[in-house]
């Protein structure tokens, strides 16, 4: 493992929640993440699949708070992400579903270029991850596909692989 490469990676997944930009993450920025794509995807909180992705995200908190806040404070700090980076993968999965298949506007289990490339805005994809996207063909994308690039992302060590390509360069 290039553990430099994978702190850089790690500082980038933090600084993609931490929408106050303070060092750490908090409850309110999980939801703001959540409420970010809820408004790019166009899906209402008070709907199925608001609710399905609002919940999720609480569901995800909690289980990154209860491995990864050390200190039980509230906040998790760089160093804490760093350290439980491995839980966030397995925390992730019911609310990355949620959020892809949110994506999938009209539900037929792929998601077109455009609703693909909001899903990796959402998580905080950099800007010359998403210019390269807009590049590549406009084939349609499975969602479970979607969802294992988005999950690979926030546990894969490794530089070269497409989940890390999908989110920009570290």
């Amino acid at each position: 493992m290039d553990k430099e490469f994978f702190q850089r990676k790690v500082q980038s997944r933090l600084a993609s929640f931490d929408h106050d930009k303070d060092g750490v993450i908090t409850r309110a920025d999980v939801d703001m993440v959540t409420g970010r794509a809820l408004g790019a995807f166009g899906v209402a909180a008070t709907s199925a699949q608001g609710k399905a992705l609002s919940d999720a995200a609480g569901t995800f908190w909690s289980q990154v708070a209860a491995d990864a806040d050390g200190d039980r404070d509230g906040e998790i700090r760089q160093e804490e992400f760093f350290e439980a980076v491995a839980c966030f993968q397995r925390a992730a999965q019911p609310w990355i579903r949620a959020l892809v298949s949110a994506a999938d506007r009209d539900g037929d289990g792929k998601l077109t270029a455009q609703e693909y490339r909001t899903v990796l805005q959402a998580l905080g994809a950099d800007k010359q991850a998403l210019r390269q996207l807009d590049q590549r063909p406009a084939a349609p994308i499975p969602v479970e596909a979607a969802q294992i690039t988005a999950l690979e992302f926030f546990a894969d060590h490794k530089p070269y692989s497409p989940a890390t390509w999908s989110f920009g360069k570290f």
